[in-house]
């Protein structure tokens, strides 16, 4: 009698504990939004950034909107219940945008300054490790 109790107790407490994994699970998807989010703004900031005439306005909307998407994405961050598994998740998108990032810049302004055709592939390019690293933390994590 007191093994079949025990067998009922535990597998009504693995039970519970499977719940209770499942809701950390779901509270650490946070993460596939953070990612998204700063791949578009950095993909928002490149066309900006190439496109916007003269450089004094160009300068002036860069430095009103980084800080406010950094600030802001940190902050909702900092509020979520749950941090996904992975100390460095994402680590490689990050260095890949960044990277993308810097040479598009460095090659638009020198040779495509004002291009659409330059600036617009050139940000859905920077934007793309990001948002695949959220394309995958939403489906695959």
């Amino acid at each position: 009698m007191a093994d079949e109790l025990a067998r009922e107790q535990a597998i009504t407490e693995l039970a519970r504990a499977d719940v209770a994994a499942g809701r950390v699970r779901g509270h650490a998807r946070w993460m596939a939004t953070y990612f998204t989010v700063f791949g578009l703004g950095f993909g928002a900031l490149t066309v900006m950034l190439g496109l916007v005439q003269p450089f004094a306005l160009r300068m002036t909307i860069f430095a009103a909107c980084w800080p406010v998407l950094v600030i802001g994405m940190v902050v909702w961050a900092r509020g979520q219940r749950a941090a996904p598994r992975g100390r460095f998740r994402g680590v490689r998108a990050w260095i890949a945008t960044s990277i993308l990032y810097g040479v598009a810049l460095v090659v638009g302004m020198s040779a495509f300054e004002g291009r659409v055709a330059y600036w617009v592939p050139a940000a859905v390019i920077v934007a793309l490790p990001l948002c695949v690293a959220g394309w995958r933390e939403r489906c695959c994590a």
